[in-house]
């Protein structure tokens, strides 16, 4: 258990936090000859990320899984080994552009349908707010008149705080 959670701190400030801190410096210093190389790891990263989550159950069984990980986020950002570079020129750009017109296809599709529902909720959620509010004033005015109690029943309230109905 111990080993586990040191793997996944080590994991994760190799992966993440120290990239991300890489990634700040080199937006600050604004040349896109630092900015590319994080840029690309970012891209195989999500890749990775996306790829061990689904498979994370049938392989941290594999013996070493943890020191192999380790050392595969360290290939990815090494400037000496250029992993990233590696995986993104070779595996991710053949692959994003063979499949780029499907890709941008279902990603319309997607950005439509959800543009739509939320166009629906909005709708009911107005309806709805409109409806409680008229609700609510209706029956503020019913009880500042004395037609109904705050309780909710009509008619009303006589001194011993019964309500009588007509």
């Amino acid at each position: 258990m111990f080993g586990y959670l040191l793997y996944k701190i080590i994991c994760n400030l190799a992966g993440f936090l120290y990239p991300a801190y890489a990634s700040f410096k080199a937006i600050k210093v604004n040349d896109t000859k630092s900015i590319l190389p994080w840029l690309i790891y970012w891209i195989v990263m999500a890749f990775f990320t996306v790829g061990e989550g689904i498979a994370d159950n049938l392989i941290f069984w594999f013996p070493f899984y943890y020191e192999i990980k380790i050392f595969f986020i360290l290939w990815l950002i090494l400037p000496q080994t250029r992993g990233a570079t590696y995986i993104y020129d070779n595996f991710v750009v053949p692959t994003l552009t063979h499949h780029e017109k499907e890709i941008d296809s279902t990603l319309g599709i997607a950005r439509e349908k959800a543009t739509n529902t939320g166009a629906e909720w909005r709708k009911y959620g107005l309806a709805t707010l409109q409806k409680l509010t008229a609700d609510g004033l209706i029956k503020g005015r019913q009880i500042i008149s004395g037609q109904a109690n705050p309780n909710g029943t009509e008619g009303n309230a006589t001194s011993s705080g019964k309500t009588t109905s007509y």
